[in-house]
Parts: C-alpha cells; structure tokens; sequence
C-alpha cells in the first residue's frame, strides 16, 4: 500500500510541476494584443459589404445590434435581417428600425426544412441575395464598436485574407455569467488554440457570432448551404474553408464588439449545455474536461481538508507531509492560472477567488451535456428541438420545402 500511495504521490507531483508549463502558455496567449487596429479615418475605396444578422426571438436584442451597426461610418454598407421564425416582437422591433433606415432589409423565414438547422438554413436562403464583396455574419447579440466594420475590411485587405473570426469583449453582469464564462472561455481555447485556428497546417477550428468572408470565397465552398445540416455551422464552415485552401485569422479583439450573454442560471446552463455538445462532441473530451476542472481547481482543497481531517482521526497516511507540502504549492500555481483566465475577461481578483464554486457548477453543467449526448437527447434551442447526431441532427418539427417572406 505505501509503494501505491507513493506512486500516486508522484503521479500528483508531476501533475503539478504541468502547471507551470500550463502558467507560461496561458501567459504567452493571454499577452499577445490581437486587437485589430481601428483606422482614425475612413478610406474612400472601401468595397461593399453585407451585413448579415440572423435573428430568432430576439426582440430584447436586435435594436441595439442594428443602432450600433448603423452609427458605424462605413460608406457602402448593407444590413439584411434575416428573421428565423420569431414568435415574439422581433419583427416589429426590426420594423421599427425599418423605418427610419431604408438600408435595412428584413427577410422573414416562416418554416424550417426537414433536415436541417435553423440559423443556417435561413442564411442559406437569402445567399442569393448577397451583392457585396464582402460579408459579414453577426449574430443579433452583438454590438460591434465604432470603427468596427471599416477596421476589419482593413485588416482582411491588407492580410489577403478569405475568412476572418473574432471572439470579442464580453458582457458579463450577471453572477453566474462572471464565474463560468472565463471557465468555459478556457475550456473552448484548451482545445481549439487560436493560433492553431490560423494555422493552415492545422485542422482546429472554431467559429464565433461574427465571421466575416470575400463573398466569393464563400459561395467557392458552398455557402451555409453546405453546412445547413450542421450543429455547429460557423465551425464548420472555417473547417470548409481550411480544407479548401482559404485563408483565414481568428483573434481575440475586445475592441471590436460587446456580446451579450445568456443572462441568468437557467438560460447559461442551458446555452453552454447546448455549446458544450457542439464544441465537445464526444464523451472522452467530457471526460477530459471534467477531469482538468477537477484537478486545477478542487483537488488542491480537497487534499488539503480531507488530510488533516483524517490524520485527526487517527488514520496514517502515509507521506503526509508530503502530500500537503505538494497540495499547497498546487494551490497557489492553481491559483494563479485561475487568476490569469479571469483577468483577462476583465474581472477583478476577488471574483477568481471564487472559482472553485465555479469549477463545481462548470462540472455539473459539463455532466449534465455528457448526459444528453450519451442519451441522445433532443438538442432544444429558440423553441425547435433536433434529434440524431450532433454533426447531423435533423430538427424534430422541420418542414419541407421552406416559404420565406420579405419584409418591407
């Protein structure tokens, strides 16, 4: 027994001394500035673009995104609404809008086909109407900041590029949101690096709520035609555009946008539920999850509880001190990386001292999605459920044959 307990000894300290590998490469991410620059003018030859926004239920939402849109300078700009079967004042809201900027165009979808994703499948159906030559798709919670639009434009010009993602600035106002979105933020970038992302001679890739694309790169794979039976179509499509031999840079460029999150407990559990079994996929990435959260951010407490209480007890434990020598020096290198991820989601130290409370909620939340991927659970989201398999879910009330409506 003590040569197992010492081989698990062992095992821990080396687990530990990872950290500080783990410490430096969060540094080196978290310290390079991939801020996209803003240009302090607006250059007259700009090409033309199309704002694509798709919208579902988001009467909350969608003014804000389309008034920050429209105060942008940009001089051949386009914003089209695409309005996926919205059941509340999201229409009216856009109408509104409508209004008083005749440069905003509404598209109404009013059913889903069989076989396929609801977001998608609406893009799909207005590709035909896209005439700039340059496109942007932002989802409906964003609210990009002044100079957005011309500085991207920029960027892709000047990099010769075909595709361009970013993560940008956060909303967080909400307890939960401001323990699990640096957590799960971690997560995602564990095992999608950014760099990678960039990297032609990676595969990785993951999408974000505002990918921009040359309209002809973009059509070249297929458009979101070919992705409509995906669950996670903006991920799909810069692995599309990756294999075909396009080019593309994804950033984190807080100056960018401000997205607004899902809000309360019940709606950021089930968002990143829902995320979770699309960036995931599968259940051993599960079981790495949970065993990373568990090892960073609770096993330092616990041996450092659970060891004196037992010593008290009278139970030998052998390399005691040992244990609570390596457990302490656990907690501060844990604590540092946890302090660095909340950092750079621009939260102060005093909410990273909460994370283990985080980390035990993230668990769950993770156990709760390997739950519903393992059974096969119906993926809900905005009022429409999908069966089958995550690559290829197929909605459960989806329709042939979809009628669109244009709005005025």
């Amino acid at each position: 027994m003590t040569v197992f307990i010492g081989t698990l000894l062992a095992a821990y300290a080396l687990g530990v001394v990872s950290l500080f590998w783990h410490i430096r490469q969060t540094s080196r991410l978290v310290g390079q500035d991939a801020s996209i620059p803003i240009p302090a003018t607006i250059a007259a030859d700009l090409p033309a673009i199309d704002v694509v926004v798709p919208v579902k239920d988001e009467e909350h939402n969608i003014a804000m995104c389309l008034e920050a849109l429209l105060r942008e300078d940009y001089p051949r700009a386009r914003i089209l609404v695409v309005n996926d079967r919205s059941t509340d004042g999201t229409a009216a809201a856009v109408q509104t809008i409508q209004n008083e900027h005749p440069q905003v165009k509404r598209v109404d979808i009013t059913h889903l086909p069989a076989g396929a994703f609801g977001k998608p499948n609406a893009i799909e159906t207005i590709t035909p109407m896209l005439t700039g030559d340059i496109v942007f798709f932002i989802d409906s919670d964003i609210q990009v900041k002044p100079g957005c639009l011309a500085a991207v434009v920029g960027f892709m010009r000047a990099n010769s590029l075909d595709w361009f993602a970013a993560y940008g600035e956060p909303s967080l106002t909400y307890f939960w949101e401001r323990l699990l979105v640096p957590l799960f933020g971690a997560i995602a970038y564990s095992w999608y690096d950014p760099r990678k992302i960039s990297d032609p001679n990676w595969p990785d890739a993951i999408g974000s709520g505002f990918m921009v694309a040359r309209r002809e790169a973009y059509l070249a794979i297929g458009g979101h035609g070919a992705v409509k039976d995906q669950y996670d179509e903006d991920s799909a499509m810069l692995r599309r555009a990756k294999k075909a031999g396009q080019t593309l840079s994804f950033v984190i460029s807080p100056n960018l946008y401000v997205v607004k999150l899902y809000g309360n407990l019940a709606r950021t559990i089930r968002g990143f539920n829902r995320t979770l079994i699309g960036g995931l996929k599968t259940i051993p990435r599960f079981l790495i999850t949970v065993h990373a959260l568990l090892f960073v951010s609770l096993l330092p407490y616990l041996l450092l509880i659970a060891i004196p209480l037992l010593m008290a007890a009278g139970v030998a434990v052998p390399f005691a001190n040992w244990w609570l020598a390596v457990a302490g020096l656990h907690l501060v290198l844990s604590n540092i990386l946890i302090w660095q991820i909340y950092r750079t989601a621009q939260l102060p130290l005093r909410t990273s001292l909460l994370h283990p409370i985080g980390s035990a909620a993230a668990i769950w939340i993770c156990a709760r999605a390997a739950g519903d991927l393992w059974r096969g659970k119906p993926i809900t989201w905005r009022g429409t459920s999908y069966t089958g398999t995550v690559a290829g879910a197929a909605p459960a009330d989806g329709l042939a044959n979809p009628p669109v409506r244009t709005g005025p």
